[in-house]
């Protein structure tokens, strides 16, 4: 892709006076632009000089944000949603500082966030100058790529060797540092400005299995009399989610996702069991538990997606197909472990499965169960669901019934870690497959600044719509601006009750003894904030005003916060308070 965002073979460069007499900050403005940037996101007191290139004379548009989290928060759901490198710059010391903290979720979600710094001016580095550190030595253990420029002429280059370790195999982010005082120097020689069209977005270049490897995992399914086909979120990173489908429907088999893995098939498909692991629906713990055979797709089998190891149970037979060679392996024992894209692998999976006839005529009444056990959860779920109040506050089960009700098609949830990714994961029931619902992979308060980076990244195209509590939404409130002065009209949802109810209930089910003062927060007025914003908001009391609220914010086309006040008492589906007796679904 060259400079004015048409498609060029790897070979096509610009011509030498083209490239000539640029300062660093012009070429680098011209290599975003090359790999089809669309925005810059930052929160910067310097370096000005690429955020004026790129903005001015490249048509990458700026997005300030409030802080260096809620930035990269932002660019990271842009990358997730979109599968393009996605840039973010800060200055050095400071800035720097607060980016490990800011990549962290992209790390764990194999999103491709490429952070650019400032680094200390040359010559004064090693001099005690205002604000050093040596700030790369930090990035190492959330970044696939992390390192400084070592010339000023090498800045396209070694921006394509960046851009290739974020995107290629399993994705994920990147650092590159940069001396302050070398942005607006005139480079020595004219640099190579293009970018590489298998680099411009994930996935980049499916690894095939071998043939023989597919004929042995597709001998030991024929060999299943209960199988479960998991799916991981390498589906979603490989666009496989039709294709895991057609798979799943080809041998009739029954499928159970990861967390990460939630859209690889339809909720509503006859063949959805739902999310498994800790956050999960028990009817998937429980298929996941009594399967005899495990065809595990794009997933690392990972503590977080098999609730400790526990389902699949040790003995289960295992066919892992991963596109990471650290994780086969590496979490139990596999009797056949497959390197490869998940799209490829499917496809070649399928193609057999057909040729062989290998059509799930043999677990039929294996199926039937699962699906009958399944439809047994969604009458737990009403029940759980039907009462609107809880001690005079909201049902946190009602609300997300409601939710359901009100999104459709291809809508974009965007939601926090810990309850608020459970209530997502578990209860939303979403009609089609694909990258429907986003999730913060542990870092808390990322979900409020990411939903306004995904409709940056989706436009007028879908709806999106935040989830957050009243813990998560106090990291990034400030941001609320930010969607403002940019036009953002997303809309947050925040399950207020008042606490982090996660330590509430750990304080008063597992330990037995409370400390309100390690859980409890005030009654903060979230909706007044955001109209002292300038924005829409409402509060929300009662069952009958939530979706006419949502559809309220929906219609004012500006950024809106809806503050449901929930109760605390009840947890969502998380396996935690299992001795407890709290988990009825």
């Amino acid at each position: 892709m060259d400079v004015n965002g048409k498609d060029t073979a790897v070979s096509s460069k610009p011509a030498g006076e083209e490239a000539a007499g640029l300062t660093l900050s012009q070429a680098l403005a011209k290599m975003l632009r090359a790999y089809g940037a669309e925005y810059i996101f930052t929160l910067t007191g310097a370096p000005q000089d690429p955020l004026i290139e790129m903005h001015n004379h490249e048509s990458v548009r700026v997005v300030l944000a409030r802080s260096e989290r809620s930035a990269f928060a932002m660019a990271d759901a842009y990358a997730r949603v979109t599968g393009k490198p996605t840039f973010g710059i800060v200055q050095y010391g400071p800035g720097a500082t607060y980016l490990p903290a800011s990549l962290i979720d992209a790390y764990w979600a194999s999103s491709p966030v490429i952070a650019l710094s400032g680094t200390t001016d040359s010559n004064t580095r090693y001099r005690y100058e205002y604000q050093e550190v040596e700030q790369t030595a930090l990035f190492p253990a959330m970044t696939k790529w992390a390192g400084d420029l070592p010339q000023p002429e090498r800045i396209a280059d070694v921006l394509r060797t960046v851009v290739r370790a974020a995107v290629s195999g399993v994705p994920g982010p990147a650092y590159l540092g940069i001396p302050a005082d070398w942005f607006n120097k005139r480079l020595a020689r004219p640099p190579d400005i293009y970018s590489e069209n298998a680099f411009c977005k994930v996935p980049a270049l499916r690894v095939a299995p071998l043939a023989h490897d597919v004929e042995r995992a597709l001998a030991l399914i024929a060999q299943a009399e209960k199988p479960v086909l998991v799916a991981g979120g390498g589906i979603l990173l490989s666009e496989a989610w039709q294709d895991l489908t057609t798979l799943a429907e080809t041998l009739n088999m029954p499928v159970v996702t990861t967390m990460a893995g939630k859209g690889s098939i339809a909720d509503i498909h006859p063949l959805s069991v739902g999310a498994a692991g800790r956050y999960s629906r028990k009817v998937a713990n429980d298929v996941l538990g009594d399967a005899d055979f495990c065809l595990a797709i794009g997933t690392k089998l990972s503590s977080m997606g098999t609730n400790v190891f526990r389902y699949p149970r040790r003995g289960t037979r295992i066919v892992h197909i991963d596109l990471d060679p650290t994780s086969l392996g590496r979490t139990y024992r596999e009797d056949l472990s497959i390197l490869a894209d998940a799209k490829t692998a499917i496809a070649m999976l399928r193609e057999a499965a057909q040729a062989s006839h290998v059509n799930g005529n043999r677990w039929a009444s294996w199926t039937r169960e699962v699906q009958s056990k399944v439809s047994a959860w969604w009458k737990d779920v009403e029940r759980v669901s039907a009462n609107p109040l809880v001690e005079g506050r909201l049902n946190p089960y009602h609300i997300m019934r409601l939710l359901n009700q009100y999104i459709a098609g291809d809508d974009l949830v965007v939601a926090d870690t810990g309850y608020m990714a459970a209530w997502a994961v578990t209860m939303l029931q979403q009609e089609q497959p694909g990258r429907n619902t986003l999730r913060a992979a542990g870092s808390l308060g990322w979900a409020f600044p990411a939903t306004f980076g995904a409709k940056l990244a989706v436009g007028n195209k879908r709806r999106v719509i935040g989830l957050t509590g009243d813990g998560g939404i106090g990291y990034h409130l400030a941001d609320f601006e930010t969607a403002l002065r940019l036009k953002i009209p997303a809309i947050q949802i925040v399950m207020n009750n008042c606490s982090l109810a996660f330590e509430y209930h750990v304080q008063k089910y597992v330990h037995g003894e409370m400390c309100p003062e390690a859980s409890e927060f005030l009654d903060v007025p979230f909706a007044d904030i955001a109209r002292a914003f300038g924005g829409y908001g409402e509060r929300v009391t009662s069952p009958e005003q939530f979706i006419p609220a949502l559809r309220r914010a929906e219609e004012s086309g500006q950024p809106a916060i809806i503050d449901v006040v929930i109760s605390r008492e009840l947890p969502p589906p998380v396996t935690r308070y299992e001795s407890a007796g709290l988990r009825n679904i």
